[in-house]
């Protein structure tokens, strides 16, 4: 996981994926709020708004893979000892994009079960089945990635990489978690004190905001780093494999 720092932070420009993928989200988030609040308006049918919401979700679904994708691309060059760009990701993200609209389905599709299991009262049988499913796929990106996989076998292939990893694999993501502890809190503890308004003064306001706006920065950061170690495991996890693509 210190490798993966490493990375992050001698390539900055690896943050700028998050970046345009928030945008990117904010805008096709915008723009399913626009056509639902037309449908509402044209007092369409209710049943109408359930293959509309889920193709809400999948678009936002698709989008996240897609720049995870794009992040992996980038990042191997790195790994690798070379110079990444936003170039490079981008090119490898869009040579997959069917193996990435099937992983998006697919991963909504076990994402929505999941959700449905916490909603119906077993919200603990949810949350361990939601970090079991994000330990096993962990694997699933790079494949997509670096071994032109279809959704189907990159997900058996990252389960079986993930059985032969999992000492490396929960040990690096557990550091990771730790390290995200104190910006977590602090976005938690920023949110309350906003929501409940213990904070009069504008120069209180100001200065929380720059901390919670570092914290979640941090928290972004995290996310970009996971990817890199995923990515770092996947190599060597798959020396040879690894060593013909991209």
């Amino acid at each position: 996981m210190r490798a993966s720092f490493a990375v992050v932070r001698t390539y900055p420009r690896l943050l700028w994926f998050p970046v345009l993928s928030a945008v990117c989200l904010a805008v096709t988030t915008l723009f399913w709020i626009a056509q639902g609040s037309w449908l509402y308006q044209a007092r369409g049918h209710t049943l109408l708004f359930v293959p509309f919401v889920l193709a809400g979700v999948y678009a936002l679904t698709f989008v996240g893979i897609f720049f995870s994708v794009a992040l992996a691309g980038a990042a191997v060059e790195a790994v690798d000892g070379g110079v990444p760009s936003l170039s490079d990701g981008f090119d490898v993200a869009t040579m997959h994009l069917g193996s990435i609209a099937a992983w998006a389905a697919y991963s909504m599709s076990v994402n929505l079960v999941l959700s449905m299991l916490q909603s119906k009262g077993l919200k603990w049988l949810g949350n361990a089945a939601k970090v079991a499913w994000s330990l096993a796929t962990i694997f699933v990106v790079p494949l997509i990635a670096f071994e032109d996989l279809d959704a189907g076998s990159a997900r058996r292939r990252s389960f079986e990489l993930a059985r032969e990893n999992w000492r490396a694999e929960t040990g690096g993501l557990g550091a990771l978690r730790l390290a995200l502890l104190v910006p977590g809190l602090v976005c938690f503890l920023g949110y309350r004190v906003v929501k409940d308004g213990f904070v009069p003064s504008p120069a209180g306001k100001v200065v929380l905001g720059v901390l919670m706006l570092v914290a979640f920065a941090a928290i972004v950061a995290g996310g970009v780093v996971r990817q890199v170690f995923a990515v770092e495991l996947y190599r060597e996890a798959v020396p040879v494999a690894s060593g013909s693509s991209a």
